[in-house]
């Protein structure tokens, strides 16, 4: 017997590992991984059953991002202790991009369930609907809304809320159910006067003196493709009959359902 009736060719290597067989011709060309044998009158390439392993190494790393070239001679080496920091760095590399992968299996069931949920509501009706208990980091606006920026407005709060949290928090542990968080203004009403707010949704684990936190109950809301929290009072007027004291919030909704991913829908909501 040959030593290639003991190998696999270079085709049956790539349809064992589902490695196509440009790609094991560039690791070979890149001192990656070599054939196990060359027949030195066809050309052929040919390979061990044991190198499929180093084969699934690469693609590991291929999928990780992580440098071929740190591959070089790796699956040559004799030296034990460069194999063991190749594993422990990657095995990092790995938990990241889990961490990723799974961070956008939960973006990927929020916004379906978010856009499933806005179906039956139409843009520019009042409805009621329950909405769970909720908190949001606050800071008071230095500005009135009308004319401003609001995008940069809200950019430096999201920065300013960041860096606050992670002070007094490990905000590595915060809940995984913080994808697409809510986000936007809200404005408190008295017969004094109102006041308005940048708001970012935090767990509740983090609540402090600068949180405000909105009960679970059934709620008025109404959503635009504009903002119109200013008008809120105007919009529920017949809900607000009698009442002086209450609180507007409006969440900017990205992947709504209602319009393109890029634009917001203003989900508008009455809290007495």
């Amino acid at each position: 017997m040959s030593k290639k009736d003991e190998l696999l060719s270079i085709g049956e290597m790539a349809k064992f590992t589902g490695v196509g067989i440009q790609a094991l011709r560039y690791y070979e060309r890149k001192n990656i991984l070599k054939p196990a044998y060359i027949d030195p009158n066809t050309g052929y390439r040919y390979y061990s059953l044991e190198q499929a392993n180093s084969i699934d190494v690469i693609s590991a790393c291929v999928e990780l991002n992580i440098p071929l070239k740190e591959l070089v001679n790796l699956f040559d080496t004799e030296d034990l202790t460069q194999l063991q920091e190749f594993f422990a760095r990657n095995k990092k590399a790995a938990a990241k991009k889990l961490e990723i992968i799974n961070t956008m299996f939960i973006l990927a069931d929020k916004a379906l369930a978010r856009m499933e949920s806005n179906k039956p509501y139409k843009l520019e009706q009042i409805y009621k609907k329950e909405i769970f208990e909720k908190h949001y980091y606050v800071k008071a606006c230095e500005q009135t809304l009308e004319n401003a920026n609001r995008a940069k407005m809200l950019i430096n709060f999201a920065e300013e809320a960041k860096e606050n949290l992670a002070k007094h928090y490990d905000t590595s542990t915060i809940d995984e159910s913080m994808v697409l968080v809510e986000h936007g203004f809200l404005c408190k009403h008295s017969s004094t006067g109102s006041q308005y707010f940048n708001f970012a949704e935090i767990p509740k684990s983090v609540v402090n003196e600068k949180s405000i936190s909105v009960a679970s109950g059934s709620y008025y809301f109404r959503k635009s493709k504009k903002s119109e929290i200013e008008n809120a009072p105007d919009i529920f007027k017949q809900q607000l009959e009698g009442i002086s004291d209450f609180m507007i919030v409006e969440v900017e909704e990205m992947i709504s359902g209602k319009a393109k991913i890029n634009e917001p829908v203003y989900d508008l909501r009455l809290v007495i």
